[in-house]
């Protein structure tokens, strides 16, 4: 406490609260959780935490079977990206790998995030040796809110348009803590590479999910593991795990069911 009578925590609060703008979300994100999007003012430093806590991951088991075929179509999905979307994102995606990368200055070192992102590669390779010639959708990949709600679903070869599109439904102001398994190199892609706008990236702090950070190099985790992470709090970015545990009983049905 200061000799005016005013807390440390005081001060602190009334600079967030000069931060943040007016805004809203948009009507999909309030419908799915209230309790995230249906605030009205936005802006939240990265290192105060964000205002948002998402999580983004890949299930290779929830794949489909070429020979069950396809069936017409019927109904607009409410969760998953439209084909078209996802294909017209992973085409700039590829152009956007293949062009010179960019001049930057890595957080961790290169050899690290090099290691990490080999050892991740490895144990997918071995999900992924037989999907290939029998199944046309390989797997799901979800972005779930910090009360585990999904919000969108693509097929698992296109984690990159998540972000892209959540963007384009919160304000311009809004910031977003977004964890994944290999958050340390999807973070070094998007600063050696325009993947996505540098106006979404600066809102954009990346982290590795609880379980699988202390999986990744020491120096990786000094960054990225969200325990050591100021303004993650307990966000453990397993909610899309925990969304997969509630939904492994229908895998079985819709592998073997027409598209």
């Amino acid at each position: 406490m200061l000799s005016n009578g005013t807390t440390i925590s005081s001060i602190a609060g009334a600079d967030v609260a000069s931060s943040l703008h007016a805004g809203s979300c948009n009507r999909i994100l309030q419908q799915r959780c209230p309790a995230c999007f249906g605030g009205g003012m936005y802006g939240r430093s990265l290192s105060c935490g964000a205002d948002f806590h998402n999580c983004v991951d890949g299930n290779f088991h929830h794949c489909h079977i070429k020979a069950a075929g396809q069936c017409p179509k019927f109904f607009d999905p409410e969760y998953m990206l439209p084909k078209e979307f996802v294909d017209s994102v992973g085409t700039r995606i590829e152009a956007a790998r293949r062009s010179h990368p960019k001049a930057y200055q890595p957080i961790v070192p290169d050899e690290a995030v090099n290691e990490c992102e080999e050892s991740h590669e490895a144990a997918d390779m071995k999900k992924q040796k037989a999907t290939m010639e029998r199944f046309d959708d390989t797997g799901l990949m979800f972005l779930v809110c910090r009360h585990d709600i999904p919000l969108f679903c693509t097929n698992i070869d296109t984690p990159g348009e998540h972000q892209k599109h959540f963007f384009s439904l919160i304000p311009p102001h809004a910031t977003v803590a977004m964890l994944y398994d290999i958050g340390c190199v999807l973070d070094r892609s998007l600063s050696l590479y325009d993947i996505l706008p540098e106006h979404i990236t600066r809102r954009l702090l990346f982290a590795t999910s609880a379980m699988h950070a202390y999986g990744h190099q020491w120096s990786c985790q000094l960054h990225y593991n969200p325990r050591l992470r100021e303004g993650l709090g307990l966000t453990d970015g397993e909610g899309v795990d925990r969304l997969w545990s509630r939904l492994r009983k229908i895998i079985g049905i819709t592998r073997t069911s027409a598209n």
